[in-house]
């Protein structure tokens, strides 16, 4: 994709059906941000969730919490999809539909093409696998599993563009869904980054500040960060800070419990403030290291976050791009707890390394993944969408 597709106008977007926002979710209100900003006209009549609502912690809340999501998820998008067509017979536009898309999507799959709009389809990443075989909030091979994997591809086939975050997710969702090739497009995730963007340079001194930020779920590898630890507990040198909380907390509560030392732990959600604060104190921020499968096929909003901020980033070497953009400046290793260890000792002995990664980290964010990647592909895409 040309880098001078930042010329080309766009036309009018609408926004449509029950979206997730926040700190959690900064990837459709960020997008328009940067749309309106570049000029576009837009107008959103999406039906946005709570900021402060998380999908997957929502799952296994109470019983009437988890009906009163259903509800607003299924009938809430019902009603969105009726809006939308009356709004269509107004006026046709093209019609994003933030994440997570397909409940809006499914209703208006069973609707005839003429009375649809053109549909850009937020699917970041598919709600069937985070649901099934990342959170096991749905047991894998029961009838839920089965009509959640259907409503998906049926309502994800309904779009004219599909969006997802990495060209190998992209790879995944065509053959797990049988979705068109033409019809699905791997570009980069809208973050807000200006507190990130005003940090100022890491000093990377003694101790070298390493942080890891994230839900501890498998993808993220959690126990290889742990192992790590436990091969330097020198916290002299090198002192580790995690942030977050997840299905695989118990991991570094076994760790508190053997009295491992050089790590601190904040536990619990944190605001994009105080996440902010905790990549601030960092030298290094950790990425993933959940070896081959999802977690090669991800590039997580987090390793946006460490890039603006300008922190070295240290993830495994097995991750994936967007469509068209170059390899990141990352430091990468294996999966293994004893290469991320070496690596960090390196950088600890090293600091000019430390320095020059994390300044070439933020060059590449505002470069490829920031506000001026972005407007390159929506705008190509919306010419796209357009000259059909």
């Amino acid at each position: 994709m040309s880098r001078d597709a930042d010329s080309t106008s766009m036309p009018p977007i609408r926004v449509a059906g029950v979206g997730l926002r926040g700190s959690g979710y900064p990837n459709a209100t960020n997008t328009l941000r940067h749309l309106r900003a570049a000029g576009a006209r837009v107008d959103d009549q999406a039906d946005w969730l709570p900021d402060g609502l998380h999908l997957w912690k929502a799952m296994r809340a109470s019983l009437r919490a988890k009906l009163a999501l259903y509800e607003r998820l299924l009938l809430g998008n019902a009603k969105a999809g009726w809006r939308l067509c009356k709004a269509t017979r107004r006026e046709r536009l093209i019609t994003y539909v933030p994440y997570p898309s397909v409940f809006l999507l499914w209703w208006l799959s069973w609707l005839p093409r003429r009375m649809r709009p053109p549909l850009i389809a937020d699917a970041y990443i598919s709600v069937w696998d985070s649901a099934v075989r990342d959170r096991n909030v749905v047991g894998p091979g029961r009838w839920p599993d089965r009509f959640l994997r259907w409503l998906e591809g049926r309502a994800l086939r309904t779009a004219d563009a599909v969006l997802v975050d990495t060209v190998a997710n992209r790879d995944w969702m065509l053959a797990e869904f049988g979705l068109s090739p033409g019809a699905v497009f791997a570009i980069p995730l809208a973050i807000d980054d200006d507190a990130l963007l005003a940090l100022p340079a890491i000093q990377a001194g003694k101790p070298l500040h390493a942080s890891f930020v994230g839900t501890f779920v498998p993808l993220h590898g959690i126990e290889v960060l742990i192992d790590a630890v436990k091969r330097i507990q020198d916290p002299d040198r090198i002192l580790f800070h995690f942030v977050g909380d997840g299905q695989e907390a118990g991991k570094l509560e076994r760790a508190i419990a053997q009295g491992v030392e050089g790590f601190t732990w904040e536990r619990g959600w944190q605001s994009h403030d105080q996440v902010i604060a905790a990549i601030g104190k960092s030298d290094v921020s950790f990425g993933v290291f959940g070896g081959a499968a999802k977690a090669s096929r991800v590039l997580p909003f987090k390793l946006y976050l460490a890039l603006a901020a300008g922190r070295a980033v240290v993830t495994q070497c097995d991750f994936s791009l967007p469509e068209g953009v170059p390899d990141p400046p990352f430091l990468s290793t294996g999966a293994d707890p004893t290469e991320v260890a070496s690596l960090l000792q390196t950088l600890c002995e090293n600091p000019s390394l430390c320095r020059s990664s994390a300044q070439a980290g933020r060059n590449y964010y505002r470069e490829w993944l920031g506000e001026r990647g972005i407007l390159v592909a929506w705008k190509a895409l919306l010419a796209k969408m357009s000259a059909r």
